[in-house]
């Protein structure tokens, strides 16, 4: 049997590209390979000829598509593929394969762990201690013994780091989600020994879904008002955007902290802003934003209440391997002609 051709311009972990390589003659090229993105001239040159695509980053727009009589299969190693335009390659009955919930595992730790830090200022402490605060005065010899049994921060004075950074532990407490997919469910996996309640809104999810992992599907309004946390991870559509604001917030409680893994137009910036500056929430992690990078005027980056990582949630070592993974069978489905398991156009395709 004849290799596909096949151009790949996306992070494919070395024993699925030696899976891959048995049925496809690969060619990788663009940002894998130059550490640049191509122009969309250069693409068409790259691609000519292939069968199949396997693009994670590069825009693959519907003049790209056109362009390429042989193409038959288009796969995107991303959750949702806003590269591809998906109904040009429907619209050439050519499927896009994506690969959903490739990172939920490495979203999931993430939101735990952030969790856990914000309720007990991990980060914050950490910050401020390095930064020269609560140090004690320069030792000579930092490795002698010390000749006290009981080792502690000052805890007399009024701004001790023990009386500053009290938090509080997450165990029973109430987890809302907005939207409650693939990262929700395994989110509320790892929470369980938590011993938490679980609340979602979302009006897509399956009642069985939402079941099998002990979720009840409530109102958006009772997931802001009764979360200690409200975690975001719905996808951006006309629906969504801009879907959270200052209504949403003064249904939190003071004490309640929001976390927003998923995408920063989801939420209303300036309302978010001032229900942190006022303090009408606890606080809030966030890993997305408006535009990124975010601009070092920000006023994110004065408050004290915030914990920010620069959209890293789903930068783990294991998710290339997982979608890579997916990759692979899809591809093995095409070339034995069984029926695609994951095809984001689907419905698309007549």
């Amino acid at each position: 049997m004849s290799k596909i051709k096949t151009v790949c311009t996306a992070t494919i972990t070395d024993h699925y590209m030696k899976e891959l390589e048995k049925y496809c003659d690969i060619t990788l090229g663009g940002w894998i390979v130059t550490g640049d993105f191509l122009a969309q001239e250069q693409l068409i040159e790259l691609f000519r000829g292939a069968e199949l695509l396997i693009v994670e980053y590069e825009e693959v727009t519907e003049h790209i598509i056109a362009s390429l009589p042989d193409l038959k299969l288009i796969v995107c190693p991303r959750g949702t593929p806003v590269n591809i335009d998906c109904e040009a390659a429907a619209r050439r009955g050519i499927p896009v394969v994506n690969t959903p919930g490739r990172n939920a595992n490495s979203v999931a730790e993430f939101v735990v762990s952030s969790m856990i830090s914000i309720a007990r200022q991990i980060s914050c402490a950490d910050h401020e201690v390095k930064n020269g605060r609560y140090l004690g005065p320069v030792v000579e010899d930092i490795y002698a013994p010390s000749d006290q049994d009981d080792v502690v921060w000052s805890l007399e004075e009024e701004d001790s780091p023990f009386k500053r950074y009290k938090g509080f532990e997450i165990t029973g407490r109430i987890m809302g989600f907005i939207g409650f997919g693939a990262i929700g469910a395994r989110t509320a996996e790892l929470l369980e020994k938590f011993e938490m309640e679980y609340l979602a809104y979302d009006p897509y999810c399956p009642p069985a879904l939402a079941e099998k992992y002990g979720v009840k599907l409530v109102s958006m309004e009772e997931v802001f008002r009764r979360s200690d946390f409200v975690s975001v991870h719905c996808k951006v559509t006309e629906e969504t955007k801009n879907m959270i604001g200052r209504e949403q917030f003064r249904w939190m409680r003071r004490d309640a902290y929001f976390i927003n893994t998923a995408r920063g137009t989801v939420v209303r910036q300036k309302d978010l802003i001032e229900a942190l500056e006022k303090e009408e929430i606890a606080g809030a992690v966030l890993d997305v934003f408006w535009r990124e990078p975010l601009p070092e005027n920000h006023p994110l980056l004065r408050m004290r209440n915030v914990q920010i990582t620069p959209h890293i949630a789903g930068a783990s070592y294991d998710v290339p391997a997982c979608h890579s993974r997916m990759v692979l069978q899809d591809i093995q489905h095409y070339i034995n002609n069984e029926p695609l398991e994951r095809v984001y156009n689907r419905r698309l395709l007549t």
